[in-house]
């Protein structure tokens, strides 16, 4: 296993911390039988090949050994694997994501030597994508794990591709409905059915049915969030969103324990609330009611802080989240 990793120039390639000598060590490390010398590995290579979401050179060549030690049987946290090529699938350019603050910084657009970087940079962006497409095979297989972190992971890397739904949509509902009662494999595949709603590929209609005869209330969520991005939401999914306005420990642990970075619920709720009228008003009226009862500060100043970002964005118009106090929406913008 790995026998071509030092057959790569890595001393030629950079990451984001300069000349990629010390990935193949790090790869290696992967497989040691030591939880803390694994840990330390991912540690390094989270800050070099993956730098807070940019990737580089040096990540594309990484991609076909990550998929190498994913496919063994042999390989220790394989769902962690599998959720960093997820990651890598994701990943950006660092001059595409810094070029206008570096441009209100300077007064300036980039330079033509900038801009030839940002070209490499791009073609790296979508070459590490389509090296992480091409083992979809394996993918495929391990969605079929019976362990939760391998399983979830897969299905974390095929929402990476939502333009893909004809194609990656089938396995995963057939996945969620060979779950059974395993509620965090079905929040996982659930909460990830939001990537192909946002695209327009997802099956609205099995959404619903799904919605309609779940009983965890962390899976209602994830399947509500879903539906309301794909379609106007109805009075049920609108009931699910605003009872879990402020989620609870057990649907913040369900989405706590997935594979990947699944963040705060709270942020998916409160963005498709505020996709509508109705649903603003609902949650004005919600946390205003949870306000006067006497509601955990420190959560209701969370959602304040999520509001406030989104009408600083320009998401919402007509809504005022001032700290200590009542929501008010004087009219919609």
């Amino acid at each position: 296993m790995l026998d071509g990793l030092d057959q790569v120039e890595w001393s030629r390639l950079k990451h984001a911390y300069g000349a990629a000598e010390d990935v193949p060590d790090l790869i290696r490390a992967l497989t040691s039988r030591s939880a803390d010398e694994r840990r330390a590995a991912w540690h390094e290579l989270y800050g070099t090949l993956w730098h807070q979401g940019t990737i580089y050179e040096a990540t594309l060549h990484a991609v076909p050994f990550f998929i190498e030690l994913a496919a063994s049987d042999e390989t220790p946290d394989r769902g962690e694997i599998l959720s960093y090529l997820g990651a890598l699938a994701d990943g950006s350019s660092y001059l595409d994501v810094h070029q206008d603050a570096l441009a209100r910084i300077r007064g300036r657009a980039l330079s033509e030597e900038e801009l030839a970087r940002l070209e490499a940079e791009l073609g790296w962006v979508a070459q590490t994508r389509s090296a992480v497409k091409s083992a979809e095979a394996l993918y495929f297989d391990s969605l079929r794990s019976g362990e939760h972190q391998i399983c979830c992971a897969a299905a974390y890397i095929l929402s990476r591709f939502p333009e893909e739904g004809e194609r990656y949509w089938t396995p995963l509902r057939r996945r969620y409905e060979e779950a059974g009662s395993d509620e965090l494999v079905k929040c996982g595949i659930a909460m990830l059915t939001k990537e192909f709603s946002a695209k327009g590929t997802s099956d609205v209609r099995w959404l619903r049915e799904a919605f309609a005869r779940e009983k965890s209330r962390s899976v209602c969520l994830a399947l509500a969030v879903s539906i309301a991005l794909a379609d106007e939401y109805q009075d049920d999914e609108l009931a699910v969103l605003i009872a879990n306005l402020i989620p609870d420990d057990e649907i913040q642990e369900a989405y706590g324990v997935q594979p990947w970075n699944a963040g705060q619920p709270d942020w998916d709720t409160i963005a498709v609330l505020c996709a509508s009228k109705r649903g603003r008003h609902a949650l004005v009226a919600r946390f205003n009611e949870l306000f006067l009862l006497g509601g955990s500060k420190d959560q209701l100043d969370y959602v304040r802080y999520v509001l406030r970002g989104r009408i600083e964005d320009g998401m919402i118009g007509g809504l005022s989240a001032q700290p200590m106090g009542l929501l008010t929406m004087p009219g919609d913008g």
